[in-house]
């Protein structure tokens, strides 16, 4: 069964395994263009050695954990999480008190995030074992984010699983070196530094994310041009017309306060779904013993598919409450384990890969160490600086 978003001649999608592996191709150049000019980005070399045998190896040691996939639990916590986001908007319909319209925005908030990594698994084609199932459940989760399910699919399964913290190909938190912020104008200095301030992670995913590369993006930023980026990106924003509508109309019907209701039922939400998301993207690739790359044969030499993931580990039962998405190295090993398997799927990997894995116990005074030291990265020697250039960690890398 096709789609109707689905109706591009001669797109390709991300290969999947009967098993539910995804393995991916290597996307286009131009999938995501960045800020920087064409003579900023190194060329990747087309010669490169194809990438090392390893990364199958570990792929295939997790491919016992996307083997057993239901469709009926996938499908009770993904209405089950729709149900709590509605109540929680709908009891902002009808209380007056402050607390309680506080405390529901959070609770929205937070299922919006929940739903989210229900349809990123969807996008995957991890969460059940039918693809199409997979799609709806993945386009629906993902209405409460306002994310467009192909542009998302594009740019995270290819760009950023294929490639991650390779420049120039991936796109997320992608540091600037010294040299390069030097040159930068004076505000966009300042709102890389807002962005890496430590609590400036929601204005860096609605701008630089969401905004610029998923919600209708121009060509600056998304060159490719396919219809299923419209109508997913039309498909999100009937969605945000029907919930800010729906609030107007309900205030107006009873009187309440238009403003009040679309701050604690809209704004608020939205945005601290985005300072979580922005968070959380943060912590999974950023830490002063994680390395980035310019050049590809540096990235495969040192298994750049697993040792740029973080780890973190956080006690139970906050890390059922957010569907275990910091079991992060697990997941970008092999993308087909289910969100449901991947706790399992990380000890794994962990006892079998440990020396080149990063692992943290989450603790406010690790996050704060992380975001003082990792400002700017210094591709030449593979170590992490201020923004004065100072250097903040060891050499990551063997520099030849």
């Amino acid at each position: 069964m096709q789609l109707p978003f689905e109706s591009d001649a001669g797109a390709s999608e991300p290969e999947v395994a009967e098993s539910g592996a995804l393995f991916c191709p290597e996307p286009p150049d131009d999938i995501f263009a960045t800020e920087m000019s064409a003579t900023d980005i190194p060329a990747i070399d087309k010669s490169a050695p194809a990438p090392d045998k390893s990364r199958f190896k570990f792929q295939k040691l997790l491919q016992p954990f996307t083997v057993e996939r239901s469709i009926a639990t996938p499908i009770i916590w993904f209405l089950l999480d729709w149900l709590v986001l509605g109540v929680a908007i709908a009891s902002l319909l009808v209380v007056d008190a402050l607390w309680i319209k506080v405390f529901a925005s959070l609770v929205a908030a937070l299922w919006i995030a929940r739903l989210f990594v229900i349809g990123h698994d969807a996008c995957h084609g991890s969460y059940t074992p039918n693809k199409t199932l997979n799609k709806w459940i993945g386009r629906i989760a993902f209405l409460p984010s306002l994310t467009p399910f192909s542009l998302w699919e594009i740019g995270h399964n290819l760009a950023h699983h294929g490639f991650t913290n390779l420049k120039g190909r991936d796109y997320v938190w992608t540091p600037y070196s010294p040299s390069e912020f030097a040159k930068l104008p004076w505000v966009r200095r300042l709102l890389e530094r807002v962005y890496r301030s430590g609590v400036g992670q929601g204005v860096y995913y609605m701008v630089e994310m969401w905004w610029k590369k998923l919600f209708f993006p121009g060509r600056k930023h998304v060159a490719t041009r396919r219809i299923s980026y419209t109508w997913d990106s039309l498909l999100v924003s009937g969605f945000a017309a029907l919930w800010v509508g729906g609030l107007i109309v309900w205030g107006l019907y009873s009187g309440k306060s238009i403003a009040s209701l679309l701050v604690f039922g809209f704004v608020v939400p939205f945005f601290i779904w985005n300072c979580l998301m922005g968070f959380v993207i943060y912590v999974q690739h950023t830490h002063p013993r994680v390395a980035w790359y310019e050049r590809r044969d540096e990235w495969t030499a040192n298994a750049g598919y697993a040792t740029t993931t973080v780890h973190i580990k956080l006690m139970r039962p906050l890390d059922g409450l957010i569907h275990y998405i910091l079991e992060h190295g697990a997941h970008h090993v092999n993308m087909g384990i289910p969100l449901y398997r991947l706790k399992e799927a990380q000890a794994r990997l962990s006892a079998t890969l440990d020396e080149r894995l990063n692992s943290e116990v989450f603790t406010w005074r690790y996050y704060w160490n992380t975001v003082r030291r990792c400002k700017l990265y210094d591709f030449a020697q593979h170590v992490w600086t201020d923004f004065d250039g100072r250097i903040t960690s060891e050499p990551l890398v063997l520099v030849r």
